[in-house]
């Protein structure tokens, strides 16, 4: 009964999540894209939901790629990574609900924490400025890279066997959980964080995925419509980048069970590490061209 509410709660968010897109998408002026644009979104949803459904994130693989291939400004990828990961990310919790069970009060605890942080990042990030969301991506990239690092390192436990948290790990899961919605505001990927969190506290690793992708499932959809209310979204080619990843999705599904995901760390670790680069040069840049605004105490871009 309880998993059914869960399913119809992941359900209904999408669904009013998704028609508010195509409503707004509607009502604004239509948008023309080329046919190479097409294939560039099609296929960057592809590979990003790809790496969704094996555990390393779509959100740090969409920065790359979008640098790469030009499909979005800085600026619009925290909107876009979350709009984008809305319908993919449905279908990933479904699977994962159903393929390995997780007791029920440990993932309704860390679901809800996700939720109340995507509630509370989509409202800040939708405030700030081009040069701040460059500043807050590259924060994050570096906390997830020391991270990754601290894991390869062994420096932080890789796991254990505890299917459940109780007491005080369930109460610091909590917490932590509302950390991380909250920053996957900024576009920074929400897998590798979960992760991270549910490993320190002893947490076996495949429970991690039910509970990743269940609360994404619920907090993307939140910090969406925040960006929407706040026009913040460029639909067309979020929509593209979405609907292509269900592919991604549907591709991988079927041998998740087959696949080793250690190797993954390692791309990841590489992927974060350009997303850096690139997105630390563009903020060099601008912070080179613009003096600083004494007036407004911000930079315009």
């Amino acid at each position: 009964m309880v998993t059914k509410l869960l399913v119809i709660s992941i359900f209904t968010l999408t669904a009013v999540c998704v028609v508010a897109m195509i409503y707004k998408l509607y009502c604004q002026p239509k948008t023309t894209l080329r046919p190479i644009e097409y294939l560039k979104l099609s296929i960057s949803g592809i590979i990003a939901f790809i790496a969704d459904t094996l555990g390393i994130g779509s959100f740090a693989v969409n920065v790359a790629l979008s640098k790469m291939l030009g499909t979005f400004k800085d600026e619009e990828l925290p909107a876009v990574n979350n709009g984008a990961q809305v319908i993919p990310g449905t279908i990933e919790s479904l699977f994962f609900m159903q393929m390995i069970n997780v007791e029920f009060k440990t993932l309704i605890t860390l679901v809800v924490g996700t939720c109340i942080g995507g509630l509370l990042g989509g409202t800040i990030v939708s405030r700030l400025s081009k040069q701040a969301i460059r500043l807050a991506m590259m924060c994050c990239f570096i906390l997830l890279v020391a991270l990754l690092l601290c894991h390869k390192l062994r420096i932080l436990p890789i796991g254990g066997e505890q299917e459940l948290l109780q007491s005080w790990k369930l109460v610091a899961g909590f917490f932590a959980m509302i950390v991380c919605g909250a920053l996957t505001s900024v576009g920074i990927g929400l897998f590798v964080m979960v992760q991270g969190v549910l490993f320190v506290l002893n947490v076996s690793p495949v429970v991690a995925f039910p509970i990743m992708t269940t609360a994404g499932a619920l907090q993307q959809p939140l910090t969406t419509m925040v960006f929407l209310k706040h026009n913040k979204i460029p639909l067309k080619k979020t929509l593209i980048l979405s609907l292509s990843g269900c592919i991604g999705v549907l591709i991988t599904m079927p041998l998740f069970a087959k696949l080793t995901i250690t190797w993954l760390h390692s791309l990841l670790l590489l992927i974060l590490i350009f997303n850096f680069i690139s997105i630390g040069r563009t903020y060099w840049q601008n912070r080179a061209k613009r003096p600083f605004s004494t007036s407004l105490g911000i930079y315009s871009n």
